[in-house]
């Protein structure tokens, strides 16, 4: 059903991604609501990234600290929220569904006002950023970075040379 497609809706989106099929490249642009310190400006974050999706979390900080010549005896805690549907790159918390990400490089972002559709510079959203401890007990120097997209936020997807526009409609992981 999406093979030759250009145009998916969330539920194709999340048939797409709801079979594992081994660790895979992707590139996602997303719109998020950002959580942000009392007083910012309402605004919302227009992030562009590369990324893997069906990785190992635990394989990935294992082999980051081989190559920083530590030990690879890392064990990942359970989340903290929501439960990573098994053999999907799916997460489900609260009814909603999300694509967990393993962030490979921030090509673009970008704060964007609700309301106007126009850009705010990020000199001023960054001081409302709360500071983040990311990948503390990884106890590597490039720490890998996850990330779960509401797959509602997603706008678009380039998986397997194919870029994808996402249309907003329901979606329900297939077999679930």
């Amino acid at each position: 059903m999406i093979t030759g497609t250009k145009l998916l809706t969330v539920a194709d989106l999340t048939e797409m991604f709801d079979v594992k099929h081994g660790a895979r490249a992707i590139t996602i642009v997303a719109t998020t609501t950002p959580k942000l310190l009392k007083g910012a400006p309402r605004v919302v974050k227009m992030s562009r990234v590369n990324g893997m999706v069906w990785f190992s979390y635990q394989n990935s900080v294992n082999n980051q600290r081989k190559r920083e010549g530590l030990s690879a005896d890392f064990k990942p805690q359970p989340r903290k929220w929501g439960v990573r549907l098994a053999n999907s790159a799916l997460v489900e918390h609260k009814g909603e569904y999300y694509l967990e990400v393993k962030v490979e490089k921030s090509l673009e972002h970008k704060y964007i006002d609700p309301d106007t559709g126009t850009e705010v510079p990020s000199s001023l959203v960054k001081p409302f950023i709360p500071q983040r401890k990311e990948g503390e007990r990884q106890a590597v120097e490039n720490v890998i970075i996850l990330r779960d997209y509401k797959l509602n936020s997603i706008e678009s997807i380039t998986h397997e040379g194919t870029t994808y526009t996402v249309a907003k409609t329901g979606y329900v992981p297939m077999g679930r």
